[in-house]
């Protein structure tokens, strides 16, 4: 593969990436993820995250380079990984943890896995559809490859879900992505980030459970990860879980913020909105 070859991979990174020894082999991700990170140099965007990080903190240098590299990492994976098949990739993944997060994704009365659009989610549909038997993946679009379901035709996305979780099957979905209308909010670290309720009318109208679902690195494996998250309880109304729901979301994604730089891999999906909110930041002052 040549990364320098037009429409290969985000056009706006091919320079980063010439000259580097094998891209796309998965011994050498962190290898080349360093190499690329000398060639991005930092972001501003970090320095704000750097003020909202949650103690104890390296270095400032230390935390910078370890957000840069995680970032970079993220870059790699996107634009060399993310189009190869599931099982071509499950070498990436620590063996333990990925049994450990499977078990805890699957279960009779059926789970939504919730993720976002940052850190290293290049990978998590894949892992999701290798290890977990008949499992469904709301992605942007449909690919057949993958068995996953476009959220560019939500209703048969929702309604693909919706009878998905009845039949006990786990489900793959980020709510900040285009599924169903944007008509919920969270505030994250001064961001406000539209979402969509098709997880809340999901897990509501299923009783399913839930789950956060994310990736994080250990050293150079991938260990997925599976948080419970909240399910309906007796008598709770739509918009009592809703707000329960979604203050679980939104704490999950902050944690990824605020929490181990060697894990906080900055994608442009929320860049942008960071960089907004230091803008109004700096206004304010």
């Amino acid at each position: 593969m040549d990364p320098a070859t037009p429409g290969y991979g985000d056009l706006g990174r091919q320079r980063l990436y010439v000259g580097l020894d094998r891209p796309d082999d998965p011994r050498l991700i962190l290898e080349n993820a360093e190499k690329v990170a000398d060639a991005h140099g930092p972001d501003h965007v970090f320095d704000y995250l750097y003020r909202h990080a949650r103690a104890p903190q390296a270095p400032r240098e230390v935390w910078t380079r370890q957000v840069l590299v995680a970032t970079c990492v993220g870059f790699i994976l996107q634009d060399f990984f993310a189009r190869e098949s599931p099982s071509s990739v499950r070498s990436l993944f620590a063996p333990d943890a990925a049994t450990q997060a499977a078990r805890a994704m699957s279960s009779p009365r059926g789970v939504l896995a919730l993720t976002f659009h940052g850190g290293f989610a290049a990978l998590l549909p894949h892992f999701f559809i290798d290890f977990l038997d008949d499992s469904l993946v709301i992605d942007l679009k449909t690919r057949k490859r993958f068995g996953s379901v476009g959220a560019d035709d939500p209703g048969a996305a929702l309604f693909g879900a919706l009878c998905a979780l009845r039949d006990g099957r786990s489900v793959y979905l980020a709510p900040d992505g285009p599924l169903g209308k944007l008509t919920e909010r969270i505030q994250v670290l001064g961001v406000s980030r539209p979402v969509s309720d098709s997880a809340a009318f999901l897990a509501f109208e299923t009783s399913c459970d839930t789950v956060w679902y994310d990736m994080r690195r250990n050293g150079r494996l991938l260990v997925p990860v599976a948080e419970p998250g909240p399910s309906r309880a007796p008598g709770e109304t739509f918009k009592e879980f809703r707000m329960r729901l979604m203050e679980f979301y939104r704490s999950k994604i902050e944690e990824h913020f605020t929490g181990d730089p060697q894990n906080l891999a900055v994608c442009e999906a929320w860049r942008w909105s960071l960089k907004q909110a230091m803008r109004e930041e700096a206004r304010a002052r």
